[in-house]
């Protein structure tokens, strides 16, 4: 995977209705469905990346993530 593709993605996701809509269905796996989108990302730089963002979350926020909420929604509003 590429910086850029997960860039590419994550912008994709915030654009697309229906991208979002998949990532909030339960069991949703965000790797299978940028691959579906033509994007290469795996689960351990994404998750790299989700722990970046996870120092920009209000206190309400990670108590959410930590309760299981996809942390995706909360990063990204998808």
């Amino acid at each position: 995977m590429s910086q850029e593709d997960l860039t590419q993605f994550l912008e994709a996701v915030q654009q697309d209705p229906s991208l979002q809509e998949k990532l909030r269905a339960e069991g949703a796996d965000p790797v299978a469905i940028a691959k579906e989108g033509g994007f290469s990302i795996t689960q351990s730089e994404l998750v790299r990346h989700q722990a970046g963002k996870i120092q920009e979350l209000s206190d309400e926020d990670l108590e959410d993530a930590a309760g299981g909420y996809n942390v995706l929604f909360f990063t990204y509003g998808c």
